[in-house]
């Protein structure tokens, strides 16, 4: 495994993260949790998780992990605790001191700690003044609740105004972003409003200024709902589009972004590794710190996906692939 750091984190932080959304009973299916079991094994040692994760009840899933760390006998500094509040409702925004402060110590109880690593806050609401929000977190870090913020679904924009007033004002400002980032570009909504990317040409300067700024990104959904696996095609679109995921239709089901995939499919055939594997090892490649979150619905999954820890493309690639150049590599 590839180690990383992240700023107010003072553990090494494996370049991939444990993804858990589909862990949803309170005591975790036995199946899922072998999964974490092999990701732990492997050496990842960073979960991802959420204070509204869980079906059918909120939360089930961090009262799940809370279990699954305390049952393995994991010792406390040697894993990354990451979870998000803040989600907005269906009636209001959270992004309030008291509704965060609620929220971080719900998880805190779920999970059996003392305090998480990384805060998120899971959603913006641009109408909460940002010097709101840092001095909210900044209360919770002297409180020692918290170790480090992360923005997840957030405008760059408005990170980088939340990062400028916490400098100006001697306070720590976000340390990470949590955001999609793939070969494919996010037309639509694949799962709610407010989903954030920083994937395709508009949002270039976006990926320029949190290379200069040295902030990481957490990257979900870095296979698109399964679009970068080459899971779907454009004929399939065309002659049976409800045979693909809504989400997937609605996000990535676009004329460049099948385009995208039939580069990465040749290139792929050329390198002799799956089109997951390289649409994978692309997000890594270029000058972003990312750390992709994972989900493998198995282990052979798990070992393909750990296995592009050692791939990594040519700036010619990427930009071959990504349609920014028509020179095939």
């Amino acid at each position: 495994m590839e180690y990383g750091k992240i700023k107010g984190i003072d553990k090494k932080c494996s370049r991939f993260i444990i993804g858990t959304m589909q862990i949803h009973e309170y005591d975790g299916p036995e199946e899922e949790l072998k999964k974490l079991d092999a990701a732990w094994e492997r050496g990842c040692n960073v979960i991802d998780s959420a204070h509204g994760y869980g079906y059918p009840n909120e939360g089930s899933t961090e009262t799940a992990l809370g279990r699954w760390v305390k049952s393995r006998g994991f010792n406390r500094e040697d894993y990354v605790l990451t979870t998000k509040c803040a989600h907005t409702s269906m009636i209001r925004s959270r992004l309030h001191e008291y509704d965060m402060e609620s929220e971080l110590h719900d998880s805190l109880v779920r999970w059996g700690v003392d305090y998480v690593d990384v805060l998120y806050l899971h959603r913006d609401d641009p109408t909460v003044p940002v010097a709101e929000v840092i001095n909210a977190l900044n209360k919770f870090k002297r409180q020692g609740l918290v170790r480090a913020f992360g923005a997840a679904n957030w405008k760059i924009a408005r990170v980088r105004e939340a990062n400028e007033y916490a400098e100006a004002n001697g306070l720590q400002g976000f340390s990470i972003v949590e955001e999609h980032y793939s070969v494919c570009e996010m037309h639509g909504e694949p799962f709610m409003p407010g989903s954030g990317s920083i994937s395709g040409p508009s949002y270039a300067e976006d990926r320029r200024w949190l290379v200069e700024h040295g902030i990481p990104v957490a990257s979900y959904s870095a296979l698109s709902g399964g679009f970068c696996a080459g899971r779907f095609t454009r004929e399939q679109f065309e002659t049976d589009p409800e045979s693909i995921p809504r989400g997937v239709r609605a996000g990535y089901c676009y004329p460049d972004n099948f385009e995208r995939m039939d580069r990465a499919a040749a290139l792929a055939a050329k390198k002799g590794i799956s089109v997951a594997q390289l649409c994978m090892a692309y997000t890594m490649s270029g000058e972003l710190d990312v750390y992709p979150i994972i989900g493998a619905r198995n282990e052979e999954e798990l070992e393909s996906t750990l296995s592009t820890l050692n791939m990594r493309l040519s700036k010619e690639e990427c930009s071959w692939i990504d349609l920014t150049s028509d020179r095939e590599p």
